[in-house]
């Protein structure tokens, strides 16, 4: 029987990037908050499942790797995959590191700004975290939907 993994992954990449062209259309922010945190969501979603299709391509079933580190004792040692996803990890701006600050942030709640009544200072505000507009939103899901359709290729079985 055929693994269901690649279809779900790719499926899950697919819906966020649904998610994130619906919030750019969206007039309410409240509306667009929720795309945008959704998109996120099932981007997290896709990258768990991505480790999980690694894990099936290599024949460890009934597992659900939470990490590289998990994935690679799973997959006993250190395959081509596993190698691009830890140096992924490593590279700012790549898709792997942009879902993970982006889950990170989303997990925690935001701080609290002071206002400059409170710390009788004058302050700039800048919004800092990572980039949550669409258009670096969509290039994250590109960069994920196109590294699936790679082990895939590589890998042949589906």
């Amino acid at each position: 029987m055929a693994s269901q993994w690649p279809s779900f992954t790719k499926q899950k990449a697919f819906l966020a990037s649904t998610l994130l062209r619906i919030a750019d259309r969206q007039e309410h922010a409240a509306e667009r908050e929720a795309s945008i945190q959704g998109a996120v969501a099932l981007l997290h979603e896709a990258r768990t499942a991505l480790l999980q299709l690694i894990a099936e391509l290599y024949q460890v079933r009934h597992t659900s790797p939470r990490g590289l580190d998990e994935l690679a004792d799973l997959v006993a040692g250190e395959s081509a995959e596993i190698g691009e996803l830890r140096e992924l990890a490593m590279r700012p701006g790549s898709w792997w590191q942009h879902i993970e600050v982006l889950t990170q942030t989303q997990r925690h709640p935001a701080q609290r700004k002071l206002s400059v009544e409170q710390d009788n200072l004058i302050a700039v505000s800048a919004e800092s975290g990572p980039d949550r507009s669409t258009s670096a939103l969509l290039n994250t899901a590109a960069g994920l939907k196109q590294y699936i359709e790679i082990i895939l290729e590589r890998h042949d079985e589906w």
